[in-house]
């Protein structure tokens, strides 16, 4: 038995005594086929608009990243000028002078020759 398509929307069977027998197409056939191309394309959708959302969402992470980065290099460089500024206040409060003058000012005086101690 062989099967040939016959394009007027049925099929036509041949036996083999060269008898034509039309059978009409099933219409199971289409309806899952449209099942099917339904399904894709419902899964094509919801692929396509889970890709752009969460395309959206990244690139807003990486602008708020970005900017978080911006606002810590900003930081950054105000405190390490402030570290700068205390150095150097620290540097000037431990010089000879103004060590002498912050003890004459709590009453301190410095030792003489006979306080001193060599080991």
């Amino acid at each position: 038995m062989e099967i040939f398509k016959d394009y007027s929307g049925s099929y036509i069977v041949k036996n083999c005594r060269n008898r034509k027998k039309k059978v009409p197409r099933s219409s199971d056939l289409f309806s899952v086929t449209k099942l099917m191309r339904k399904t894709l394309g419902a899964m094509l959708f919801v692929t396509v608009v889970i890709g752009i959302t969460s395309t959206i969402w990244y690139g807003w992470q990486v602008q708020l990243a970005l900017d978080q980065i911006g606002r810590d290099k900003i930081t950054n460089r105000e405190l390490a000028n402030e570290n700068r500024l205390l150095v150097v206040k620290r540097d000037l409060m431990l010089t000879q002078e103004q060590m002498e003058k912050a003890t004459q000012k709590i009453g301190l005086h410095t030792p003489t020759k006979s306080q001193l101690r060599h080991p």
